[in-house]
């Protein structure tokens, strides 16, 4: 015997009160961006203090090393 289930998925919002619920992919973005331009200063910061810098990307997160 199977069955199946009807989901309505809705993504994620944002709501305020008194406002309808809307998307804003933007924030991932921003998010990314904010990310990926931290670990660029420190990877610079590594290079200034005379290590070399290695960033790998995984899905959610940048990974800086120094090694001197």
């Amino acid at each position: 015997m199977t069955s199946t289930a009807v989901v309505d998925y809705e993504s994620p919002a944002l709501l305020w009160e008194g406002e309808t619920a809307t998307e804003h992919p933007w924030i991932a973005w921003v998010v990314f961006v904010f990310a990926y331009s931290a670990a660029l200063a420190w990877a610079s910061y590594c290079i200034y203090s005379g290590g070399s810098p290695d960033i790998s990307w995984a899905w959610f997160k940048f990974r800086v090393a120094c090694h001197h």
